[in-house]
C-alpha cells in the first residue's frame, strides 16, 4: 500500500512539474507584449518630439501602457481559464510581476509628473527595474538567460549614464529587444514544443 502512494505522490509531482513548465513557456506573450510597448512608446516619443509635439508624449506613454495592460489583462484570463490550477512559482511571478509595474508607473509616469526628478533618468529607472523584474525570474524559474537578460538591463542603466539624456531612450530599445524579446521567442519554441 506504501509503495502505491509514493508512486501517486511522485506521479503529481511529475505532473506539477511538467505543468509549471507548460505555463512557465506559455507565458512568452507576457515578454512579447512588454517588449513590444515600450518599443512603440520610444518610438512614438521620439516622432513628437520630431514634430515638436512635446505636451502628447505623456499622452503617448499613458496610451502604450494602456494598451499594455490591457492586453496582458486578457491573456493572462486566457491562460488563467487554461491552466486551472496556480502553483507557488506562477503566484510568486506574478508578484513580482504585479510589484514591477507598480514600479514602472511610479517611476516612469508619476513621480516625473511630481517633477520629483527629470524626465531624463526615466529610461534609467525603467532599466532598473526591468533588471529586477528578469532577473527576479530568472531566479524563480532557474533560467540562467533571464538571469543574464536582468544583469544586461543593469549594465544598460549604468551606461544611459554617460549618453546625453536626450538619447537614453534609444539604449533602451536594444536593451527591451535582447532582454524581454528574445527571451519570448525562446520561451516560444519551447512552448510550440511542449504544446
Amino acid at each position: 500500500m506504501e509503495e502505491f502512494n509514493a508512486e501517486q505522490e511522485l506521479r503529481f509531482i511529475r505532473e506539477m512539474v511538467e505543468h509549471t513548465r507548460k505555463i512557465t513557456a506559455g507565458s512568452w506573450m507576457f515578454l512579447l507584449i512588454w517588449g513590444i510597448v515600450p518599443i512603440l512608446g520610444v518610438i512614438g516619443m521620439y516622432t513628437l518630439v520630431a514634430l515638436k509635439r512635446y505636451s502628447w508624449i505623456w499622452a503617448n506613454w499613458i496610451f502604450f501602457v494602456a494598451v499594455g495592460i490591457l492586453l496582458s489583462l486578457v491573456y493572462g484570463s486566457k491562460i488563467g481559464n487554461q491552466t486551472g490550477i496556480r502553483t507557488y512559482a506562477q503566484k510568486a511571478a506574478a508578484y513580482i510581476a504585479y510589484a514591477c509595474a507598480v514600479a514602472f508607473i511610479l517611476a516612469g509616469l508619476i513621480f516625473p509628473v511630481l517633477k520629483l526628478y527629470s524626465w531624463g533618468i526615466i529610461s534609467v529607472m525603467m532599466s532598473l527595474i526591468a533588471g529586477v523584474l528578469i532577473f527576479s525570474l530568472g531566479g524563480l524559474f532557474e533560467w540562467t538567460l533571464l538571469k543574464w537578460c536582468g544583469i544586461l538591463f543593469w549594465l544598460g542603466a549604468l551606461a544611459m549614464v554617460f549618453i546625453h539624456e536626450n538619447y537614453r531612450a534609444l539604449l533602451f530599445v536594444p536593451l527591451i529587444i535582447f532582454g524581454y524579446i528574445v527571451p519570448a521567442l525562446v520561451l516560444r519554441a519551447k512552448y510550440q514544443k511542449q504544446s
